[in-house]
């Protein structure tokens, strides 16, 4: 019966992330609507990195919902409680703000951007670094259809140093596909 209740709990999450999501695509040629991204993690997270708990897996559904669908956090705690709205705070990125960049290069707003970025995931406890290592697992398949040249090495050496932030044991199958993705690109 718990098993029922939730999956019926993931399944109105699936439903809001899409509803929120609606109109957006991903990066790219022939992109897809902007859900397939959270809906990969959920997929990753499950199958490659084992995870079976609710609201991970809902975490993982939501993870972009802030940032890229116009929710809050509030809205989150609200309709899946604390424990998901607190992954999703911890997996919403920091942008800097126009003020933070005024002056700075393209390339220089990229390094803040990173350095931002790995500091949070250095911070995040080891549930919210299991998805961001599902979301990145994403992320770096679809750098490999859409970037090229300088964009697609910044983007791997970001994910090499996601791996040296995250430990192996946080989720061993989802570190390990990164690594494979990245290893695959070497040779």
């Amino acid at each position: 019966m718990a098993k029922q209740e939730q999956y019926d709990r993931l399944g109105v999450a699936l439903k809001w992330a899409a509803k929120l999501h609606q109109g957006q695509f991903r990066e790219g040629d022939h992109p897809l609507p902007y859900i397939a991204h959270p809906m990969e993690v959920l997929v990753s997270l499950r199958y490659v990195g084992g995870v079976t708990d609710e609201n991970l897996l809902i975490a993982a559904v939501l993870h972009d919902t802030v940032e890229e669908g116009g929710t809050t956090h509030e809205r989150i705690r609200e309709r899946f409680g604390v424990p998901v709205a607190d992954l999703v705070r911890e997996l919403t990125r920091y942008e800097p703000t126009p003020e933070e960049t005024q002056g700075l290069s393209p390339g220089q707003i990229w390094r803040v951007r990173s350095e931002l970025l790995l500091a949070e995931i250095a911070k995040m406890s080891s549930p919210a670094q299991a998805v961001k290592l599902a979301d990145r697992l994403s992320n770096l398949r679809e750098a490999f259809r859409s970037k090229k040249g300088k964009k697609l090495e910044r983007y791997v050496s970001q994910s090499r140093k996601i791996l040296e932030i995250v430990p192996a044991a946080v989720n061993p199958g989802l570190w390990s596909a990164i690594s494979e993705t990245i290893r695959a690109s070497d040779g």
